[in-house]
This record gives structure tokens, sequence and C-alpha cells, in this order.
């Protein structure tokens, strides 16, 4: 199954009541995440685009845009999700262990819910994350559930600090790893190591089997700052 990834200067926001963090804030920021397996070959890329960002009771909520391409840059399916950030802590249930599972067209309606993943402004060697369990439900127009896939991210940690290179540029990253078990038809397990940059988010995703092999993954392909 093609790997479909699958984790703003704001106009009517003061600089003062920005959460930043490890995530892309900045209205009209955009970027690009492209997956490939483990032969390098790519597989499909996601556009992101900022949208909004809405600053209420002391809580940033940010909606994101994207388009899910598949291998021969074709688009496949389109949509928005959110996150929120609040005392410089930034939470989503946009979910990266989804990337290689779901495969979505553009008439299917996805409902997400359960824990949601938090990224800590401050991260620090040694520091423990938050588990968080995320469960997805694919529907077509007619509100059938079509697919539900559930998935377990525990372990989360911080390792430490690297330097990334990628197709759109040299990153400072903070880096983290955590185990998780998808649960489709059957359970999988893996491990994940992200690598995370201010002000951007993840800029490179790697995923691992239980042997430890390196099985595919995604780094940015292209990031675009907002206009002035």
């Amino acid at each position: 199954m093609s790997a479909i990834l699958i984790s703003f200067s704001t106009f009517m926001i003061s600089a003062q009541d920005i959460c930043k963090g490890f995530y892309a804030y900045q209205e009209g920021a955009s970027w690009t995440m492209t997956s490939y397996n483990k032969k390098m070959k790519k597989t499909g890329s996601i556009a992101y685009e900022v949208l909004y960002n809405d600053f209420e009771n002391g809580v940033n909520t940010i909606t994101f845009g994207y388009k899910g391409m598949d291998d021969d840059d074709e688009e496949m399916y389109s949509g928005e999700f959110t996150g929120t950030c609040t005392n410089q802590v930034f939470t989503t249930s946009h979910s990266g262990t989804f990337s290689d599972i779901i495969e979505q067209t553009s008439n299917m309606e996805v409902e997400i819910s359960g824990d949601l993943v938090q990224y800590p402004a401050n991260m620090n060697a040694g520091d423990k994350l938050p588990d968080a369990s995320v469960t997805l439900v694919t529907k077509v127009e007619n509100g059938l559930s079509l697919l539900k896939v559930t998935s377990d991210v525990f372990n989360r940690k911080v390792i430490g600090t690297e330097k990334v290179v990628t197709p759109a540029g040299t990153f400072d990253c903070v880096k983290v790893s955590y185990d998780a078990k998808v649960k489709l038809l059957i359970t999988k397990s893996m491990s994940v190591v992200e690598y995370l940059a201010e002000g951007i988010g993840i800029v490179r995703s790697e995923q691992y089997d239980k042997k430890g092999n390196l099985s595919g993954y995604t780094e940015i392909t292209g990031f675009t700052k907002p206009k002035d």
C-alpha cells in the first residue's frame, strides 16, 4: 500500500499572543512532505498550508489544509485538520502513524477522536512525552463507516538535538522517538523517530519494523514562508 503521510506572520494576532513551538503557525506558510519506502522509492506526498491562526481565551487554534498526492503527483484527497497551542504546548489529532496505512479518496469524510499528540515548546534530551491513542474513521458521503484505524503511541521520549539535511534545507531539530501500534484489520507494530524544527514541525520521520529495520521515511521537500 502506498505510503501517504498519514504531525503563520499573523494578520489578526499580535506577536505577544502567539504560542510558538515545534509547528508552523504563520498564516500562509506552506510545505510539502514526501514519503519513500525502504528502497528510497517515492510513494506519495502531502502539501500542507496554514489557513488560519485564531487566538481566543489564551488559546491559539490553527487550521491546516492538506492535499495528498500519489507517487505520480496525482491528487487523491484533500481536507483540513486543526491544532491548538496553549501554555507553550502544541496539541494535534493529526498522527503521522496513519501515513502508510490510509489511502483516501475525495468523497470520504474523516473523523478523528481520542487522546491528542502533544509537543511542548521546550523539549530537552531525556524528557518523557505523554502517550496518545488516536482513532480515525472514514465515511462515504451517505455517512456509512468504511474504515476504522486506531493508533496507540507510547514510550515517547526526547533523544536530543540533531542537524538534519533535507531537500528543503538544513534544520536544527529536536529528535523524538516512540513506539506505535496501528490497528486496522491486523495490528502493525513499529518504532518511529521524528525530527522537529522550531516554527515548522516535523521535517523528517523514520519508521522502523519490529526488527529495527527501516521500513520507510518521510521528509520535507519544500517550504514557503508567508508573504509579508
